[in-house]
């Protein structure tokens, strides 16, 4: 047996040679009786054929089998639900194609199905799929759908989102992405407060839009706000994307606490004299703070105060309820002459019963205890008292002899209704 016979014995041995109809009738009628010498041959080579080619075949499946190959490698296209799967081998050789249809159902075509593979000179196959949209996936480094190229297994679609084994990242701006979480620097304050609202992420390039829910919006990134009544309000901030035209949203409940309503009322106690008497009359108000512009500070709800000179004078009440909101209020008190204690500059103790004797005249009207002193510009002690009724009649009290004509000072002191010290003093003149 020679070479080429011991090659075509292996080869057929045990191999059954697929079934071909058409191979079979053309030999079959070079066989019949009426065949000659030259049908035989043709027959013969037609048989010879179909034996070679066994043997092309089982030799190209021994190759493939003893080459050392890669796991397969599968390559997935996401194109508008459609999945294409196709199967190749580190060579680049595919060994299937799998389309994914839109009924969700695999077709496997073969390379050895020649209406999707054709084989080149170099025994690779391109299988070439085209779904229901009539996008074409092609594989072994071919451009898929005019944009992505395909090498090795490396995947992409046209224009889309990237698919690995049918996931789908979504191509746009996520809503997660957005953030719309913002802090107040409080979330309790008073009706006259300025409540601040911050952002989380303020780099973010989308509208704000601010709603307070006193019916009152704004579109600033970082915004203050004061609410005018008092009350609980929703605040909440709206954050889009212009791009996109998705938003999200968040809220957060805050309480505006109500102010306290200032009022007080005053009243003089004499026409004459101006003291003024002071009331807090604040109904809902736990504490309470006066000023007279600068002049007399207290936080007494009642009280007292004489104004020396004339002019008009601003008296400041500022008010705090349970909350520690705080109120103020102030009103205008206008004094026409200048106070000290209505005392006369002059007097004429000469018996003639005008002008006889020296007492400050509000100090008759006053319910006080006090003292008056009188002295010579030597500073010496010239008379004292502590009754308005017993007025200096110009008599030195050292040596009970008649005080020379001239000027003396005169100081009176006493304690106001608010147990406050007060000084008065003065010149008056001694003409006889």
């Amino acid at each position: 047996m020679d070479k080429f016979d011991e090659i075509v014995k292996n080869a057929v041995e045990g191999y059954e040679a697929p079934y071909n109809a058409q191979a079979w009738a053309n030999v079959s009628s070079q066989l019949g009786p009426k065949s000659g010498p030259m049908n035989w041959i043709i027959g013969t080579a037609a048989a010879a054929t179909l034996i070679v080619g066994a043997v092309y075949f089982m030799q190209d499946d021994e190759v493939t089998a003893t080459n050392d190959v890669v796991p397969n490698e599968i390559v997935s296209v996401n194109n508008n639900s459609i999945n294409n799967t196709t199967t190749v081998n580190e060579n680049n050789t595919a060994v299937e194609s799998v389309v994914n249809n839109n009924n969700g159902q695999n077709t496997v075509d073969p390379i050895e199905d020649k209406a999707n593979g054709i084989v080149n000179s170099t025994g690779t196959t391109h299988t070439t799929t085209t779904n229901s949209n009539g996008a074409t996936t092609t594989n072994g480094g071919t451009t898929i759908n005019g944009g992505t190229t395909v090498n090795n297994g490396t995947t992409s679609s046209n224009g889309g989102s990237l698919n690995n084994n049918g996931g789908t990242p979504d191509d746009h701006t996520s809503s997660a992405r957005l953030n719309a979480r913002f802090y107040p620097n409080t979330t309790t304050a008073c009706a006259n407060e300025k409540f601040v609202f911050t952002p989380e992420d303020q780099n973010q390039k989308v509208e704000y839009t601010w709603s307070f829910g006193d019916g009152t919006e704004s579109i600033d990134k970082v915004c203050e706000h004061t609410f005018k009544k008092s009350g609980n309000y929703t605040v909440t901030l709206t954050v889009k994307d212009a791009k996109t035209g998705k938003s999200v949203q968040h809220s957060i409940e805050v309480v505006a606490n109500p102010l306290p309503v200032s009022q007080f009322a005053w009243t003089k106690s004499n026409d004459a004299i101006p003291t003024v008497n002071f009331s807090n009359t604040t109904e809902d108000a736990v504490k309470g703070t006066w000023n007279i512009q600068g002049l007399k500070s207290t936080s007494d709800s009642q009280f007292e105060y004489t104004f020396r000179n004339r002019g008009t004078y601003m008296v400041k009440l500022t008010t705090e309820n349970e909350f520690g909101c705080q109120h103020a209020i102030q009103k205008p008190i206008v004094i026409e002459n200048d106070y000290n204690l209505l005392a006369p500059t002059a007097f004429a103790p000469n018996g003639d019963g005008t002008y006889d004797n020296f007492i400050p005249q509000a100090l008759l009207l006053m319910d006080v205890d006090f003292t008056m002193m009188v002295y010579d510009k030597n500073g010496l002690l010239m008379y004292q008292t502590n009754n308005a009724y017993m007025p200096w009649d110009g008599t030195n009290v050292n040596d009970n002899t008649p005080a020379a004509n001239g000027a003396y000072v005169w100081m009176v002191q006493y304690k106001n209704a608010n147990g406050e010290m007060e000084m008065y003093q003065g010149q008056v003149i001694i003409t006889r």
